[in-house]
């Protein structure tokens, strides 16, 4: 007998969209207001697996192939880059720098490089949780 999963997988695919938008929100807020790269990482890995449970691991991998791996190596080197990043400007180690940059439409911005770090961070935990997942998923198989 075969099982009707329209409805499941419908809104997984809604869900999980805007799962993954919040995680986006939490990210770039996350220097002002609760939030960063560590949560935003969690409910990025929280779409993700939902859209594995629901589809299966093989086909989520198909159609994504990424390697998680090189998203936790390149979470290290933003991480590593912005903590070292303040010796090569004269500074400590792990200082933090911003500047305002003027866009024409969008108006006055902060770049800093806490945000560089958060992404770091973000990737790190994207990278590391979905590997365990996967590794537990495939290994009944």
């Amino acid at each position: 007998m075969k099982t009707n999963e329209l409805i499941l997988k419908t809104l997984a695919g809604i869900i999980s969209t805007f799962i993954f938008l919040l995680s986006l929100y939490l990210y770039f807020g996350g220097h002002f207001a609760p939030g960063g790269g560590f949560v935003g990482g969690l409910l990025c890995t929280m779409a993700l697996s939902l859209l594995m449970f629901t589809y299966g691991i093989n086909k989520i991998n198909s159609i994504l192939k990424i390697n998680y791996i090189y998203v936790i190596a390149l979470g290290l080197v933003f991480s590593i880059f912005t903590a070292i990043s303040g010796i090569f400007f004269g500074k400590n180690f792990f200082k933090h720098h911003f500047t305002h940059i003027h866009f024409p439409l969008i108006g006055e911005v902060e770049l800093h490089t806490a945000a560089l770090f958060d992404l770091g961070v973000y990737f790190v935990v994207v990278g590391v949780l979905m590997t365990i997942i996967i590794s537990f998923g495939k290994d009944g198989k």
